[in-house]
């Protein structure tokens, strides 16, 4: 999870075209996705998530060395019961000349609550940030005043929360909890960040050109309130959807960074360009718990068991990505104690994969006994994405090691699959989920009986008891202590099966410092890079 400025890297063609040419400092990316919406209450992809924190801050932010820091807040107050943030906001300004003000984020965080288009409303809730009223507000706009957020003054915002949450001041860095100027907002209607005339900028950069499918151009905004910090000029996006077309691009000099996809990790892993870090994401099988045979326990576990999740990792993807060892990710968040998490943690499926291969079988013998049945048949959904649709593919010839197991391939693209998904229409479908903020919370809460992303109804209370316990704990190392306890539940009861955490493996050009990879929350962040002569 390190910054990639402490990675090695540098390019085939030493020729890219990075500020030294021009005498500015001039950044060109290529990312696989376009930005699909610049509002911050409705952004829910990675590069959106990068282009608003290009233009907007939020209260805190993270510093290089992935630190939380301060941003439009230049400190705050907590009360004795832990429950009453006070935030001091600094003098800055939106790009029209309008103070950045508390009321800007009152209105911002109310409105995404309430709004019941806003697929990150939830983490204002329990499932979340955890701020009083949330819950009951979720998608109703009558309710806004409920809402435990308040501007006491123009430089000072109050949020009270309904249980003490040792991570909500690093939720304020990710873009949900940004600002937004209400009176511009409300002009935009509906038009509201989808180009550089419908949006505000008071972060380190200004949208100033967007041509949707193709390109995005940011350039350094003077009025920013650490301008005088930032050294970029000027930063470039390229939407390439295809990674071979991507790399090749970066070998010719005209962008300084490319993601690669698994296919092509061979070929460039050897270059000083290649840079290969752990990711955040988990991949997992979820299990449709309403479909009768997989409500059986011995049927999920064999499904878990026969997936050697090292060979996938090692031979098929070899992007970096490493097995999973339970439903919270490595390099997340450390206790108390100063460990991480999975460190102390048990591993669950792991050991030697002859005996996992052995034992699956016999559970899923097991299970064709107890439902009655000489073949189980399962519809299988994944994306063709990468590295969703190599690992699909892998897992399915593992699948076929078990003996009565037909197996049906579903392919939907990423869209259509989380519809799918969201209908329970499927058995087994291989599904993805990243970290929001730094606590092991941001996975086991997927989990929750009813909750919003449960789309496999896993169904045992105890799980979500023990997290309430775990909420209410008298200190933090007993609380950690809890947070395992509820996991330990969910992996026994195999209500999802992990897979793997994912890698990234990149070109960056070497001239590029001090961009920040992080492992939560917003992928990069470029307010501090610097580009060497």
């Amino acid at each position: 999870m390190a910054a990639c400025s402490s990675a090695p890297a540098g390019g085939t063609d030493q020729s890219n075209t990075s500020g030294s040419s021009t005498g500015s400092q001039v950044l060109n990316l290529i990312k696989e996705n376009d930005v699909i919406t610049m509002d911050s209450s409705l952004a829910t992809d990675g590069t959106s998530f990068e282009a608003i924190n290009m233009v907007i801050e939020g209260l805190e932010t993270t510093d290089p060395e992935h630190n939380i820091v301060p941003a439009l807040a230049e400190s705050y107050d907590v009360s004795d019961d832990e429950l009453t943030y006070t935030f001091h906001l600094r003098d800055a300004e939106w790009s029209n000349g309008d103070p950045v003000t508390a009321a800007d984020f009152e209105y911002a965080w109310k409105d995404t609550i309430t709004d019941p288009t806003a697929d990150y409303a939830y983490l204002f809730t329990t499932d979340g940030a955890c701020i009083k009223g949330a819950d009951e507000a979720m998608g109703d706009p009558e309710k806004k005043d409920e809402i435990a957020v308040t501007a006491k003054d123009d430089k000072t915002l109050e949020v009270t929360l309904s249980r003490k949450t040792p991570y909500f001041v690093s939720l304020t860095t990710f873009p949900p909890f940004y600002p937004i100027n209400q009176k511009f907002a409300e002009e935009q209607g509906d038009q509201y960040g989808l180009s550089p005339e419908n949006l505000l900028f008071c972060g380190p950069f200004e949208l100033e050109n967007w041509t949707k499918g193709n390109s995005l151009k940011f350039v350094k905004n003077q009025k920013y309130w650490g301008a005088d910090d930032v050294a970029l000029d000027e930063i470039n996006i390229s939407v390439v959807p295809d990674p071979s077309t991507a790399a090749l691009t970066y070998e010719n000099g005209s962008a300084d960074y490319a993601r690669l996809n698994s296919s092509l990790v061979d070929k460039y892993k050897d270059d000083e360009a290649f840079t290969s870090v752990l990711g955040s994401f988990l991949w997992y099988l979820q299990y449709n718990f309403e479909n009768e045979d997989l409500a059986n326990e011995n049927l999920r576990k064999a499904l878990t068991l026969v997936v050697d999740k090292t060979n996938l990792t090692d031979e098929i993807l070899k992007d970096g990505s490493i097995p999973a060892e339970g439903f919270v990710t490595k390099a997340l968040a450390n206790g108390p104690d100063g460990k991480d998490y999975r460190e102390t943690a048990e591993a669950y499926f792991a050991g030697d994969y002859e005996d996992n291969l052995a034992e699956a079988q016999k559970l899923f013998d097991q299970a064709k006994k107890e439902l009655g049945k000489d073949t189980i048949s399962l519809r299988f959904l994944f994306e063709p994405s990468d590295p969703a649709k190599p690992a699909a593919e892998f897992i399915q010839s593992e699948f076929a090691k078990l003996d009565g197991l037909n197996i049906e391939m579903i392919q939907q693209e990423k869209n259509a699959r989380l519809k799918t998904q969201q209908n329970g229409d499927f058995d087994i479908v291989l599904t993805r989920w990243g970290p929001d903020y730094a606590d092991p919370t941001t996975y086991l809460n997927v989990l929750l009986p009813g909750g919003s992303f449960n789309f496999g109804k896993y169904p045992n209370t105890a799980y979500s008891d023990k997290l309430d316990e775990a909420a209410s704990a008298a200190s933090a190392e007993e609380r950690w202590e809890l947070l395992k306890e509820a996991e330990k539940i969910a992996m026994d009861d195999v209500a999802v099966g992990p897979v793997f955490q994912t890698g990234a493996s990149d070109l960056l050009n070497p001239k590029v410092k001090n961009l920040v990879d992080n492992p939560v929350g917003v992928p990069f962040v470029y307010k501090y890079v610097t580009i060497e002569e």
